[in-house]
């Protein structure tokens, strides 16, 4: 009897000390994880984009009352070719520009050629 009271005293030791260093591992790593989680989301200032109101004076083909125009971005001249283009492409007075921004574009511009090229219907 007095080894197996032995054996059953180291067994459930056995078992405390694997499940308490189980516990201690556990929150450990939560506790690793929420920092890293913290670090990695913490709130960074915006960048602040200064926009101004520029009234461009453009020919009567193309009218633009006020473009909301980054600061640094674009000169008049440069928004008068954009609202030229667009007016040529709608037709005269079909389309207001609102806003002229810059796109993030990721793709190449051969790339995207290649693409519409090889995908447009006969």
């Amino acid at each position: 009897m007095d080894n197996f009271s032995l054996s059953l005293t180291i067994l459930i030791t056995g078992f405390l000390v694997v499940f308490m260093i189980l516990l201690i591992l556990i929150g450990v790593i939560k506790l690793y994880g929420t920092i890293v989680y913290s670090i990695q989301h913490k709130e960074k200032k915006p960048k602040e984009n200064k926009k101004t109101e520029e009234v461009v004076e453009i020919p009567e083909i193309a009218k633009v009352e006020s473009v909301e125009v980054f600061e640094n971005s674009l000169s008049g001249e440069m928004i008068a070719v954009i609202a030229a283009a667009v007016d040529s492409m709608y037709g005269p007075g079909k389309a207001k520009i609102r806003a002229i921004k810059k796109t993030g574009s990721r793709k190449n511009a051969w790339r995207s050629a290649g693409i519409a090229d090889n995908t447009s219907p006969f």
